[in-house]
């Protein structure tokens, strides 16, 4: 149903992407029962000013990394599309948000084996590629074993004295996407082009290992490793993803046991843990094919609640939320939403006459003026019905909104804390407002 996804959708961002409260309640006290910070809003505002200047100072050298301006170049020298795992760790070299391309990049290698509709073979796309800097285009040579490019670590370089290889490891195990699409093909008998139904299976390798090290002039600068579990319904299992880029690291772990799905990513400069970010989904059973088979209502049954973390030098910001609490007992109201005005009860049966069925044009005329009686009768009937269901609806949504309003702040929190007065900073209220809308309802 609309209103229970509207209603998730809502929850994710308020918790922060992701429950009772969580391992980040082990302090003492949990985090959303510390006292509020009484200095004031000045004094805060200064204490996040800080923090946020700190951590700037502490990654100010990331973004002159080697390892990053030779990936720039690499994409300036218009990289082989060759598979999407290239694709990501071409994301580190993309735009000025280092430490977001280096999350987004991770990230994707650790959904592709699953959710991306392209061929997962990186073994097919094996062969060492060589910047040619007479042709400007890649050179290729077969390889067994290895996908290798070779080329300048700088926009004005003259030799290829960079090497990124990637190396991969299949799992043994596949996954099977059935596709149906719709296309127009030509009727060779008739020459016009038919709508057609096409169904495809596509398998997809799941990798097992997945790693990339880059050089420059024989020093490494960047090292990527992964390994990859499953369950038998080919969800994941175990995802742990590192990598260094110089004195920095990133680290990335998703698990998944059908009951608590959690997703940790830490950032961090040496060793000094720079940014953490953690999530936890409980769920009453998952699989693969009550995810892709299940209707909204269903699917939504099986998330139970959430929690998520997310902590920067000296501030922690945090969300929770009971989302089957909260489901149940929304089920009430949800249950009753009035249903819109369905056309086909109105103006179903109403057809045009057809003039060949009449023995003369006195009859047909009669007809025709029987049908726009008909018709006028069935717009007073469903305008009537139309305004009635936006008057039902209107109070629908108040109830409704208003019982949900109440329901995140009695089943969810979110808030900001300072880890050095342990003390919050801010927390989230939900309140309902009436919003006059460009038709004039509210």
């Amino acid at each position: 149903m609309k209103k229970t996804t509207a209603l998730l959708l809502i929850a994710a961002p308020f918790v922060f992407n992701a429950c009772k409260k969580s391992k980040d309640s082990d302090s003492n006290p949990p985090i959303y029962e510390l006292p509020y910070n009484t200095e004031g809003v000045t004094a805060n505002k200064a204490f996040m000013e800080t923090e946020g200047r700190e951590f700037v100072k502490k990654i100010d050298d990331l973004s002159s990394n080697p390892a990053i301006d030779a990936l720039e170049n690499f994409n300036m020298l218009e990289a082989p599309e060759v598979d999407i795992t290239v694709n990501a760790i071409k994301k580190l070299g993309v735009g000025s948000q280092e430490i977001a391309a280096i999350n987004s990049a991770l990230s994707i290698i650790t959904t592709t084996s699953v959710t991306e509709k392209k061929s997962y073979q990186l073994s097919k796309a094996f062969g060492i590629y060589k910047f040619n800097q007479t042709t400007r285009e890649w050179d290729l040579t077969a390889s067994n074993d290895k996908l290798e490019f070779h080329f300048p670590a700088t926009q004005n370089g003259t030799t290829n004295n960079t090497v990124l290889t990637i190396t991969y490891k299949n799992s043994g195990k596949s996954w099977v996407f059935n596709r149906t699409h719709y296309d127009y093909v030509e009727n060779p008998e008739t020459g016009n082009y038919e709508i057609v139904e096409v169904t495809t299976e596509e398998t997809y390798e799941l990798p097992a290992e997945l790693s990339a090290r880059m050089t420059i002039n024989s020093s490494e600068v960047m090292n990527l490793s992964s390994n990859f579990s499953y369950h038998d319904d080919k969800l994941p299992q175990l995802v742990n993803v590192s990598l260094s880029l110089g004195a920095y690291t990133a680290k990335l772990e998703t698990k998944n046991d059908n009951k608590l799905a959690s997703f940790k990513f830490s950032f961090a400069k040496g060793t000094e843990t720079l940014m953490a970010l953690e999530t936890n989904s409980n769920f009453n059973s998952l699989s693969y094919d009550k995810l892709v088979n299940s209707e909204d209502d269903e699917e939504l049954d099986l998330f139970l609640s959430a929690n998520t973390t997310f902590a920067v030098g000296n501030v922690t910001m945090g969300g929770q939320i009971d989302y089957k609490a909260m489901h149940n007992e929304l089920k009430t109201v949800r249950d009753r939403e009035p249903a819109y005005p369905d056309y086909d009860t109105y103006y179903g049966n109403l057809k045009y006459p057809n003039y060949e069925d009449y023995n003369s044009q006195q009859e047909y005329q009669a007809a025709v003026d029987e049908y726009w009686e008909k018709v006028n009768l069935a717009n007073n009937l469903y305008e009537a019905a139309f305004k009635k269901y936006m008057s039902d609806n209107e109070k629908y949504e108040k109830e409704y909104y208003t019982l949900l309003a109440n329901l995140l702040n009695k089943h969810g929190a979110a808030v900001v804390v300072n880890t050095k007065t342990k003390k919050k900073i801010a927390a989230i209220n939900f309140v309902l407002k009436d919003n006059e809308r460009p038709y004039g309802e509210t």
